[in-house]
Parts: C-alpha cells; sequence; structure tokens
C-alpha cells in the first residue's frame, strides 16, 4: 500500500495527546458513611470497575476514528497491477465490411460493436481508430462518438497487411510497443493466415460472429445476346449453403417490375437463370432477390443504352470487300466503303473503326488522318496487299508504334493456330477445338512481333494485335486464301468492330480502374457529369477526337443507377456495384499465442486495461471506518454506565 500524501501520516503522532489525557485524567471519588458499610463497599467496587471499562472502550474507538481519518487524508492506495502495459498507444480497428451486416445475438454486428465500444471507450484519452475507408488520428471519446454514430458501410475492404500498414503510420512517431485492437467478423478475406506475432505490436482480436451464415448473393450478370429489340440477361447467383426452396428474383426498371423467375439451387451452391426482355434501353435497372442475411448483395444495378452505331470505313483498292459490310451491319454499326482515290475526309474523320483492305501504299495526307485518328482513339485493321510497299506502310506502323510487315513468304500454310484466350476469341467457342477444317493462305508476311491471336502452323503470325492495332499477314482475298469461306470470319471481324464500339458495361464494380469510351466531343472547358438524385461527380476524363474518355479509379461513388449528362443533357446511364467478396461468409479467428491476445467482446479488453491502469483507492474505506468508530464512540459514551 502507498500513500499520495505520506507527510500527512506524521499526524499520528498526535494521536499521543487524547491517549494522554485519558491514561492521566483520574476521576476522585468522595467517600460517605452508611450504615450498612459492607453494601457500600461493594457498590463502590462495581462502579470503579465499570467506569474503568468504558473509558477503555472510547479510549480504543476515538483513536480509531482519529487513525482513519488521518489515513483517509494521506489518500492509501494499492498501485495498478501492470503499468507498463497500461502505457502502450493503442489503434482501434472497427470493421465496417459489407460482412458486418450479418445478425448476432444482438442484433447487426456493426450496429453492436460500434454501440459497445461506444460504451467502452475511455473518457480522457486520445484514441486512433481506422476502419476500412476512415482514419480518425487523436479523437476524444466525444468525438468519436459523433463520426461513429453517422459511421457507413464501405464500398471495399482491405486486408490485414494493409491494415497494420495504417495502424503503425498512425503512432510512427511512437517508440515501443503498441497495441492493435482489431473488432471483426474474420472474414477469411482479411488474410489472417500467416500472421504470427511482432515485437512491438500486441494483437487484440475481439470477435463478433453472426448466428446465422446462410447468405445468397447476386454475383454477377451479363447480356447473352441482343438484337434490335430483344435483350437476353444471364445471372449468377450463389449460396453458402444449400437452399432447398426455390428463390425468387425480380427484374425492375425504374420501379417497374418487367420480368420475373425463380431460381433453384438443389444440390449446388451456385445457380443461373436468364430473361429475354423486350427493350432498346434500360436506364435504371434492378434486379433483387429476398434474403434475410446480407442485404447489401440482395440487389444489383444496372444499366442498358440504346445502341450508337459504331462508324465503320472501309478503304480498299479495286479489290472486293464487301464481305466486310455483310459481317458489320446494323443496329450496331454503321459501314462505308470507300476506294482509295475516292475518300470522303469528312466521314473518315468521324470513323469509330477504320479498315484498310489491301491498299499497296499510304498517301501523306491519308497517312497523316489515320495517325490523328489512331491517336484519338479510333480502331484500326489492317490487311495487306500481295504487292504491298514495305516502306510505306512500315513507316506509317512506325509512327503507330505497331508491328511491322518483313519480307513475303510465297509458300502455302495452314492456320491451325487459336488464342482462346485472347479477348477477341473469348466466348466464341464453347469448348477449345483441337481439330477442325483449317483455312490456308497461299503466301504471307512475317511480322516483327505482336500478340499472336491466330497462327500459322509454323507458329507465324495470321492474325496479331498489338496497342488496338490489328494486322493480317497475308491478303484475304480468294486468290490467297479460304478464309473469307472459315467460320472464323463472323467471329473475328464482328469482334474487332466491337473493340470501336465501346459501350459502357451493365455495370461497373466500385474502386475500379476502368477507362470508358463515350463517343462524346466536348468542349475546351466543359466536362461530363455522372448524375444520380443525391450526387454529381466529375470523373478523370480526356478528350480523344470524337471520343471521351472518362477514368472511374478515383471516383467516390456509391452503388446505384447514374446519368451521364453533359451541357444538362442526358448522354447515356451507367451503373455501379459494390465487389461480392464480403458474401461468402467464411470465418478465421486468430488462436491465442504469445502478442496475439482473444477477448470475449469489447468490455472485457478495456476492463481488463482498466484493471491494470486502476491503482486501488482506499480513501473511502477509511472515511467509512472514522464514521463507524465515531458512531461507537457516541453509543459507549450514551449507553455504557
Amino acid at each position: 500500500m502507498e500513500f499520495k500524501q505520506p507527510e500527512l501520516l506524521y499526524a499520528l503522532f498526535l494521536l499521543l495527546i487524547p491517549l494522554a489525557v485519558h491514561l492521566f485524567q483520574l476521576r476522585r471519588f468522595q467517600k460517605e458513611d452508611f450504615t450498612n458499610v459492607k453494601f457500600l463497599k461493594k457498590v463502590i467496587r462495581q462502579t470503579r470497575k465499570s467506569s474503568q471499562l468504558k473509558k477503555w472502550l472510547v479510549l480504543a474507538s476515538r483513536m480509531l476514528m482519529l487513525i482513519a481519518l488521518i489515513l483517509a487524508f494521506a489518500q492509501p492506495y494499492f498501485p495498478a497491477e501492470n503499468p507498463e502495459k497500461v502505457s502502450n498507444p493503442k489503434v482501434i480497428f472497427l470493421d465496417n465490411s459489407y460482412s458486418m451486416q450479418a445478425t448476432g445475438a444482438k442484433g447487426e454486428l456493426l450496429a453492436t460493436a460500434t454501440q459497445e465500444l461506444l460504451e467502452s471507450l475511455p473518457g480522457k484519452e486520445e484514441i486512433n481508430l481506422l476502419t476500412h475507408d476512415k482514419e480518425f488520428r487523436g479523437y476524444s471519446a466525444e468525438e468519436l462518438t459523433k463520426e461513429l454514430q453517422d459511421l457507413n458501410f464501405a464500398e471495399s475492404s482491405l486486408d490485414f497487411n494493409t491494415l497494420k500498414l495504417k495502424a503503425e503510420q498512425l503512432l510512427e512517431d511512437t517508440e515501443g510497443e503498441i497495441d492493435f485492437i482489431l473488432i471483426s467478423d474474420f472474414q477469411k478475406n482479411l488474410k489472417l493466415e500467416k500472421l504470427t506475432g511482432t515485437p512491438k505490436i500486441n494483437y487484440h482480436f475481439i470477435p463478433y460472429i453472426p448466428e446465422n451464415t446462410q447468405n445468397i448473393s447476386i454475383d454477377s450478370m451479363g447480356i447473352s445476346n441482343r438484337e434490335a429489340n430483344d435483350i437476353n440477361l444471364e445471372v449468377l447467383l450463389s449460396s453458402t449453403s444449400k437452399i432447398l426452396e426455390p428463390v425468387s428474383i425480380s427484374v425492375y426498371n425504374n420501379q417497374e417490375l418487367i420480368a420475373k423467375t425463380a431460381v433453384s439451387f438443389r444440390d449446388n451452391l451456385h445457380a443461373e437463370t436468364s430473361f429475354k426482355i423486350n427493350a432498346e434501353e434500360i436506364s435504371t435497372g434492378i434486379i433483387s432477390i429476398e434474403d434475410a442475411s446480407l442485404t447489401y448483395d440482395n440487389s444489383l444495378f444496372f444499366s442498358i443504352n440504346k445502341l450508337k452505331p459504331a462508324q465503320v470505313v472501309i478503304i480498299t483498292n479495286d479489290i472486293d470487300a464487301s464481305f466486310i459490310p455483310g459481317i458489320l451491319t446494323l443496329p450496331e454499326f454503321h459501314t462505308k466503303i470507300f476506294e482509295i482515290d475516292q475518300i470522303d475526309f469528312n466521314t473518315l474523320n468521324k470513323a469509330d473503326l477504320i479498315i484498310l483492305n489491301e491498299l499497296e501504299s499510304l498517301s501523306g495526307a491519308l497517312e497523316s488522318n489515320l495517325v490523328n485518328l489512331k491517336n484519338n482513339g479510333a480502331g484500326l485493321v489492317i490487311i495487306p496487299s500481295k504487292n504491298i510497299s514495305l516502306n510505306s506502310f512500315n513507316h506509317f506502323l512506325n509512327l503507330l508504334n505497331a508491328p511491322k510487315f518483313q519480307e513475303l513468304k510465297t509458300q502455302e500454310n495452314l492456320i491451325t493456330e487459336l488464342s482462346f484466350d485472347h479477348p477477341l476469341l473469348t466466348g466464341v467457342f464453347k469448348e477449345r477445338v483441337e481439330n477442325f477444317d483449317y483455312p490456308k493462305v497461299r503466301s504471307y508476311y512475317n511480322v516483327t512481333r505482336g500478340n499472336r491471336i491466330i497462327s500459322f502452323q509454323n507458329n507465324a503470325g495470321f492474325l496479331l494485335e498489338e496497342n488496338g492495332i490489328y494486322l493480317f499477314s497475308a491478303a484475304l482475298n480468294s486468290e490467297n486464301s479460304n478464309f473469307r469461306n472459315s467460320p472464323l470470319i463472323v467471329p473475328v471481324f464482328y469482334n474487332m468492330g466491337l473493340t470501336a464500339l465501346e459501350l459502357p458495361n451493365l455495370y461497373y464494380e466500385i474502386n475500379k480502374e476502368d477507362k470508358i469510351k463515350i463517343p462524346l466531343r466536348t468542349g475546351q472547358d466543359e466536362v461530363l457529369h455522372i448524375v444520380s438524385d443525391s450526387q454529381d461527380l466529375i470523373p478523370q476524363q480526356e478528350s480523344l477526337g470524337n471520343n471521351l474518355e472518362i477514368n472511374l479509379g478515383k471516383l467516390d461513388i456509391a452503388p446505384g443507377n447514374y446519368t451521364l449528362e453533359y451541357k444538362n443533357e442526358n448522354q447515356g446511364y451507367i451503373s455501379f456495384n459494390s465487389p461480392r467478396n464480403e458474401s461468402k461468409l467464411e470465418y478465421k479467428i486468430p488462436e491465442e499465442k504469445g502478442s496475439i491476445n482473444r477477448h470475449p467482446n469489447i468490455a472485457s479488453y478495456f476492463d481488463e486495461i482498466k484493471a491494470n491502469d486502476q491503482s486501488n483507492e482506499l480513501w473511502k474505506p477509511f472515511v467509512i471506518f472514522a464514521l463507524l468508530f465515531l458512531t461507537i464512540e457516541m453509543l459507549f459514551l450514551k449507553y455504557l454506565k
């Protein structure tokens, strides 16, 4: 036991004064003569004995009262059990990922954890707290209470290593150990598998686990087929456990129900369904299900824009190119063919895709226009002539930093190899075809470099791509090749055309570095806005001739449907959704060892800290003892004879 005011203990010497008074204050008795002397002596003896007992009892109670008072003013206490542990600076991580929408014993996990944290925070201590999307450095409990009452779920979650780095940055000026308190449901995507104790950080894990881990999620959707007015949508769903009953799924456009069906998971954890929708455009589409677990993945926002045909210009040199307009047709493409000496440059400069069909050389004016169009984002397809001018074309390709043609090979070669993983061929084949009726060429050029999409049997490239430029290495006229008669001709040219169409996706994931090309020519000081009822955002954007490229990477945007507006005019629709990586509800809580500690709840952690921090002050018990002995003394004086 120690004292805050030990100098007051000298007052104990003053107790000698009442002790001396009690010892030397002798009471004298006066004798009286009575007839019955024997009886009188007996009374005298009894009175002296009781008076002596009363005196000692009063003395003892008075001394004890004074001792208790002096000790109370000296403020005795027992020191903290572990003061070194208490002195560590702290960083608290509060998990606000979407998986904390799940319900625990006391309700929603995030709401429960937030409330218990606010009830347990030390009142006078500065607090460092971080979530997946916010940081609070040096906040008081009162300030933090205001912030956490408005805490929303984060659209994307961080892994453990990133959180650890953020915690160290919050206390970068601190020497010695720090306490890192993590309040979370500890899903596996937090990536705690390689967690090991460190000499500088003491980890305190406080788990919040839901009562029910069954969850159904809408994972993704896409267009399987699109015609003039009919759109086929495919929707993929997943579940964390087997679902026996069918799940109802609905499609809305601006709160209008346009389709509904039921999907069965049977014995699988995945299911898919499709909808055929008669619509040219869907501005505010929502696909939704009913599920009692997580709510964020019960809806998927999407939008379908009305097709604006890509402008395709084919430049040929007295060579039949009519097979290309037969593939690139309306409504996706508006295709025009020009002979090289009859080019309409006004039309050319508005093109989204240019196809050079077996030209032998390029004029300076055409070369300059093509370079400018390519730099502004237009697509380019080159089909060489058998009599190509290598100097002319390679000079042009060098300006575009594209692969170049080399010597002509006049030997027959079969087209046998397909790069199934290239975006141009993705989804073309249901399975990888190893044996089919191979097309052939009679002559071809070697090409210096480029990503091979289709190759010959000797591994030389037939169709190559680099920097958005597609190069055939052989002429496609019927005298040199039968590729026009191959089933490959349609998907190859159609998918090359789609690269120029650049339609916005059905939806985009938040916080991804997506770039979208929009057919829009903007002024120098005018920008495109992404607008909803509650937000008006200006994304990073770059003008590329007749197109505008917007970058969504650093856009702080909420899930939902939005309108693209330029000069307050509607330019199309775009939708955003949160990533679905929080939907799995798979957990892994670290085991206790070394500097890794687990606590059943937030209150237990802070109670432990208080127990280590608090010195047990004893002045109150001593005041009570003083009052008790004072009461006893008064009772002795009043009732003891």
